[in-house]
């Protein structure tokens, strides 16, 4: 990453400039962290994060037969 910094006469970084190609792909991950946030408001966002964890650390795991393509 190329980063270049704007100072304050007192020599403190004050701005930075990125290249468009690294502004954007900082703000596609920042859309997905709104989307996760959103998702863990919600009333079940508790379970989603217990299962998520479970999934880390191998717990509680079940398999399911993926439903066949519709054609």
């Amino acid at each position: 990453m190329s980063v270049q910094y704007i100072v304050n006469p007192d020599g403190e970084r004050v701005s930075v400039i990125l290249s468009i190609a690294e502004y954007e792909a900082l703000m596609r991950v920042a859309e997905a962290e709104e989307e996760t946030a959103l998702l863990l408001r919600e009333p079940n966002g508790g379970i989603l994060l217990q299962r998520i964890e479970n999934i880390r650390q191998g717990r509680n795991l079940i398999e399911r037969e993926l439903l066949p393509d519709e054609d």
